[in-house]
């Protein structure tokens, strides 16, 4: 706790046990830490009967001494709904994976109930022993403790001033080899797995399907090859950092990628807490920061460690993008990262006139201020396909400047738009249309699963 002698520091609520209170308050940070509770009804009363104080705008919660409780559970679901949509910081930190899973399907059914965009509901999800990382990424620089004023605050150690709030942490100055410093070497040093394959699912054009594209072709990998007797594991990245849809098209939307991107160092055992599972799908997500403004906090650097960091962990990596191709994270990591790229259009003739400008760009030499990415790496996918809309199979390809059509997705609008409100894209695998065509579509990218297949 702050010395009276001191500027109040920021208000933090910790609705958390006893050894990680104490751990939130020797942590060095200039904050006003409210006196401890110990559960939400708790808090709630506190609040009213201003035992502490109602202007705190940080709230930390912990799973640790209800992690078998689902009641309390429910309700600290609800306080992280109620205090994220009033505007405040909220952190949990979780220690049981199956609370946080418990606590994060509530979130979602209270947001359903309640009729509020889960994207309006921002928290992080840290490790229970994470709390200086958690404190580092929410508590605004104001005055930071020093070597001088320990002597008012006994439990206070030197660190320097923190970032604003508004100021998220930028990419971290690569190290003599040319990674973060945060870069698992151990981990990196590991040779892929065999036969891994990375693939970028990319596009010009809003609109066109490729985030769809992304999660069933993702999807298929993972049916098919369990079928053909040869499981492979799949993870989906989704880099569009400003607008990414994977966690809206899942309904899950926490941890991100910013959760990873915190940590002090990024070793497996990190990377994997911080994705997310979908279930049906039979895939891991490393989902897109929520906030747009936290984009410049995990760019092409950290992109490209945790990229080669998942090369190492899984089967198949596949890469959901943005539509500015000349982004760096797409110029500089999908692309080039990438065994495979797709393209992917749809039938509108603004559509295929941006692919052919994008693919010149993207394949011309560098010394022609081009991308230099090699044609043979690239495959277009018409999506939304349908006949009769003065738009044939062969003026796309033309347009691809011989760049192969590897799949054709038929347009099921109603379809898509039905399983993905309801959360349920999953069983897309299974239209009668929409199936097939993803089916051939792996068959194209993976050749291996339709052998084992006996096809």
């Amino acid at each position: 706790m702050n010395s009276s002698s001191e500027p109040a520091g920021t208000r933090v609520i910790a609705v958390v046990d006893s050894p990680t209170f104490a751990s939130i308050n020797n942590s060095g940070f200039h904050i006003d830490l409210q006196p401890q509770l110990a559960s939400v009804s708790h808090m709630w009363a506190a609040l009213k009967d201003g035992s502490v104080d109602a202007r705190a705008r940080v709230l930390i919660f912990s799973d640790s001494q209800h992690e078998t409780d689902p009641t309390e559970l429910q309700a600290v679901a609800g306080a992280i709904v109620t205090m994220s949509v009033a505007g405040a910081t909220v952190v949990l930190l979780t220690k049981s994976s199956q609370a946080r899973e418990v606590i994060e399907s509530a979130i979602v059914q209270l947001c359903t109930q309640q009729g509020i965009d889960p994207e309006t509901v921002n928290y992080q999800v840290f490790a229970h022993e994470s709390v200086e990382e958690s404190l580092a990424t929410i508590v605004p620089a104001e005055i930071p403790v020093t070597e001088s004023s320990s002597a008012a605050s006994p439990n206070s150690r030197s660190r320097p001033a923190l970032p604003p709030r508004d100021q998220q942490p930028t990419e971290s100055e690569p190290s003599h080899d040319g990674m973060p410093e945060q870069a698992d070497r151990d981990l990196l040093n590991q040779p892929q797995r065999p036969g891994q394959v990375t693939i970028t699912v990319t596009s010009s054009k809003g609109g066109s399907g490729k985030s769809t594209a992304s999660i069933l072709l993702a999807s298929s990998i993972a049916r098919q090859s369990a079928e053909a007797g040869a499981p492979l594991s799949v993870c989906l990245i989704d880099l569009d950092i400003r607008d990414g849809q994977v966690a809206s098209m899942i309904g899950q939307f926490m941890p991100t990628a910013l959760n990873i991107r915190v940590q002090p160092i990024w070793d497996e055992e990190r990377i994997k807490r911080n994705l997310v599972h979908a279930p049906g799908l039979g895939i891991d997500t490393l989902l897109a920061p929520i906030r747009p403004r936290t984009a410049q906090s995990v760019g092409p650097d950290f992109y490209r460690t945790i990229v080669r960091s998942l090369q190492r962990m899984y089967d198949v990596v596949v890469m959901d993008t943005s539509v500015q191709y000349l982004d760096p994270l797409i110029s500089e990591v999908a692309l080039v990262e990438a065994d495979e790229i797709l393209f992917v259009t749809n039938l509108a003739s603004t559509a295929v006139q941006g692919m052919a400008r994008a693919l010149r760009e993207i394949t011309s030499p560098i010394d022609e201020s081009g991308l230099g990415i090699p044609r043979e790496k690239i495959g277009i996918i018409v999506n939304q396909s349908l006949a009769g809309v003065g738009m044939e199979q062969e003026q796309v390809a033309a347009a691809g400047l011989g760049i192969p059509v590897v799949g054709v997705i038929p347009l099921a609008t109603k379809d898509v738009l039905t399983a993905t409100n309801l959360l349920r894209m999953h069983e897309l695998l299974d239209h009668p249309l929409l199936g097939p065509a993803y089916s051939q579509l792996v068959d194209a990218c993976l050749p291996n699963i339709a052998r084992h297949n006996g096809q």
